[in-house]
Formats: structure tokens, sequence, C-alpha cells
């Protein structure tokens, strides 16, 4: 549940011990935001930003979309981070949202618009099947 200050509390165990994290929200092009571990995000996009060249200016454009885009977020003592407004209303968030763990970050989505995206994904084992045969191991 979202609270009327567009709070969320972020379930212990996607927390560190002490009860603190850092994450990064992002937009997603599905109505959905992405909600990663500051580290990974770092992780993944630092390496990334290393190869970019100071004159490319496509790319500088395309990484200031990303940063004014994506949320920074620190759990508060009660476990909850306040999502923007502006990301609220990207996902079609009022009061309620669903938490979905996806492996290496979360999502956080209206339900209404999971339980329809959800109706339609394979089972797990479909999924696990379809992940055993990706190549490039």
């Amino acid at each position: 549940m979202l609270d009327k200050q567009g709070r969320v509390a972020i379930p212990a165990a996607w927390r560190n011990a002490d009860g603190s994290a850092r994450f990064v929200l992002i937009p997603s092009s599905d109505f959905s935001l992405k909600l990663m571990p500051h580290s990974l995000f770092t992780e993944m996009i630092a390496e990334k930003v290393k190869k970019i060249s100071l004159g490319d200016n496509a790319a500088a454009r395309e990484l200031a979309v990303l940063g004014s885009s994506s949320q920074e977020c620190v759990c508060d003592k009660q476990g909850r981070i306040q999502i923007s407004q502006k990301l609220l209303d990207h996902a079609g968030i009022t009061d309620q949202v669903a938490l979905v763990g996806s492996i290496a970050y979360a999502q956080i989505w209206n339900p209404d618009r999971w339980e329809k995206e959800s109706a339609n994904t394979p089972n797990c084992y479909d999924i696990l099947d379809k992940l055993s045969l990706a190549k490039g191991e």
C-alpha cells in the first residue's frame, strides 16, 4: 500500500540486515517501475559510462534522460521508500502497489496492470526451460 506521502514499505528480505537499503527507481517501457539495488545500478551503468567519449553529445543526452528519469531511494527507519509523483504517474499508481521480485531487482506495478500482465506470462517451468536453453554461457 502507498501512504499519503507516496511511500511504500520494502520487504525486509529485500533490505540489508540492519534494515537499510539504497535503490534506484527507473521507469520502464511497460509502465512499471524497476527497483534496482544501487550497487547493481552502479555496476551496470558505471562500466558503460566509462566507455563513452566526453565529446559524444548524443550519449550525454541519453545519460541525462536516464539521470533525470530515475530516482535514488534510501529506506527510512520503517523500511519505506518515497516514490516521486512523476514515477507514480508513469506507473499509474494511486494507492495500491504490487511489489514483484525479479531475481536481481524488483518491479513496482499498479496491481490491476500487474494482474493483466502476469496473466499473459508463461508459467515458472516454461521460463526455467527457456533459461536452461539460453546460449552464451
